[in-house]
């Protein structure tokens, strides 16, 4: 494959929006069998480039795209999909009331006859699944009763329906779990056998260091390198993103701030079955990390705190006072606040603008005269916070769903800190953010215990855990099984932690 020529190639691509260039004269090549990375942070372009390759944009001045050495034109995705290219979206295109076989061959049921060959459909679906490896998926079943990993695969499983020489996969281990992303790669290693080159989108530079031949980053619409990443650390990623060299993204406190009082306990907390008679404390101004493997009931425990699980038993207090939390409400009410995992689905209102997202929960203190709402307080309010987390939108008007997934993370932590809570639990708080945003929202959880704010992170990434705690708390099947102060534990035996196994010391 190295010595190979490009299976595609694009050469000088600029495509430019009013006032925007999202593109300047921008090379992109891969060759059959390879699997390349496209990186850089959220705007740099690489959402743009894609669509370009897709048919969903044109090209803007005299850019082109060859295709085995020949020129390709294309007028619409249709164009590009003829031509052999499949692109599967983060965001799934699929229809969860129909069976994975119709969402597979939807558009294509009849095959050029008038009548629906179902089980000519049922058949062709199992075997596309069956050639990838994916056995357990019956392809009569409704989609929307199958888990997300599921539906990712079917995803997957209808674009290469159509037999593409080139893949796009944008975030696909996204919303995997750890054998689900083995899953992935094991099918994806068998397509590059086959010859089909992959252009992976992701912002975890550890897959991309791990799966990835090479690497093309892209900064501010123009490419800044191609690089082979034989030999290539995280850290060079790192500054190639960001342009300038590695600064540390977490606080450089080498030991833990112990915190002030205990506003926050929880004793013998069970939640259903998947948390059972867990006891811990928050202090004020503290960062804790709640950490292990997917599922072992650390985002139930959370979700419960915010009053969002049924099934919820043991004692909650406030401040040394037992509270009952069954609602959002009564959490926000106790000053609990809650950046779920779910951005789009639980966090914000994507058809409203960030300035009514923001002040959605305190809409209360904007009110005269318990009836009308002081607007001018309410957009300096928002745009204050707006400012002082550095989001990135022409204005406070402007729609939150057209946010990158880091901006929406910031209006949701800015929605909380104008409703002034002093409890903000995180789940995943970096989750498809780039590395130019980590970096931010680390520094922002600092700056909150830094102001007396309590801070629950809840992640199964062990380096933003280590990176951000001064207490980690490990579950192990929905038990806490260790608790480690900054600075007594390092990754190799936070993952033993995490598995529910012991490290001897050498």
């Amino acid at each position: 494959m190295t010595d190979s020529p490009p299976i595609l190639e694009m050469c000088a691509i600029t495509k430019r929006f009013p006032g925007l260039t999202a593109l300047d004269a921008v090379d992109f090549s891969v060759r059959g069998g390879e699997m390349h990375a496209l990186i850089g942070q959220n705007g740099a372009g690489k959402s743009t480039l894609m669509k370009v390759l897709a048919g969903v944009y044109p090209i803007d001045e005299g850019g082109e795209i060859r295709i085995e050495g020949k020129p390709v034109h294309f007028a619409h995705p249709r164009d590009a999909l003829k031509q052999g290219i499949g692109v599967v979206y983060q965001d799934l295109s699929l229809v969860p009331k129909l069976s994975v076989a119709d969402n597979m061959f939807l558009g294509r049921e009849a095959g050029g006859s008038i009548v629906i060959d179902e089980k000519a459909i049922l058949q062709r679906a199992a075997a596309i699944l069956d050639e990838l490896g994916v056995r357990d998926i019956d392809v009569d079943t409704r989609l929307g009763d199958l888990p997300l990993a599921r539906q990712q695969l079917v995803e997957i499983a209808k674009v290469l329906s159509y037999n593409p020489r080139i893949l796009v996969l944008d975030e696909p281990t996204a919303a995997l779990a750890e054998d689900e992303t083995a899953l992935l790669f094991r099918i994806l290693d068998g397509l590059r056998e086959r010859g089909i080159a992959i252009i992976y989108i992701s912002h975890r530079f550890k897959e991309i260091l791990e799966q990835c031949d090479r690497a093309t980053v892209l900064r501010n619409g123009k490419l800044v390198k191609t690089i082979d990443m034989r030999g290539v650390s995280e850290d060079e990623l790192i500054e190639l993103t960001i342009g300038e060299r590695v600064e540390a993204f977490f606080h450089q406190q080498t030991e833990a701030h112990e915190g002030g009082e205990v506003i926050f306990e929880a004793e013998n907390l069970s939640v259903g079955r998947a948390v059972r008679n867990v006891s811990f404390t928050v202090r004020r101004g503290e960062i804790i990390g709640l950490t292990g493997l997917l599922g072992a009931g650390q985002n139930e425990l959370a979700r419960a705190l915010f009053g969002i699980m049924p099934e919820v038993s043991g004692v909650i207090r406030r401040s040394g006072k037992p509270v009952l939390i069954t609602s959002p409400k009564i959490a926000i009410r106790l000053g609990i606040g809650l950046l779920t995992e779910h951005r789009k689905l639980e966090g914000i209102v994507p058809d409203l603008s960030i300035r009514e997202n923001v002040s959605l929960p305190s809409m209360q203190s904007f009110r005269r005269a318990l009836v009308f709402i002081d607007n001018l307080r309410e957009r300096r309010a928002v745009q204050s916070f707006s400012d002082q987390l550095h989001i990135k939108a022409p204005s406070i008007a402007t729609h939150v769903g057209t946010l990158s997934g880091g901006n929406q993370q910031k209006v949701i932590l800015a929605k909380w800190l104008l409703r002034d809570l002093d409890l903000l639990i995180f789940i995943a708080p970096t989750q498809g953010i780039d590395v130019g945003a980590k970096a931010e929202i680390y520094q922002q959880l600092h700056e909150l215990a830094q102001q007396g704010k309590s801070v629950l992170v809840v992640s199964e990434d062990l380096i933003e855990i280590l990176g951000v705690s001064d207490r980690i708390l490990v579950l192990v099947q929905g038990q806490l099984t260790r608790t480690f102060a900054r600075g007594e534990v390092d990754e190799e035996h936070l993952l033993s932690a995490i598995q529910g196994t012991v490290m001897t010391e050498a």
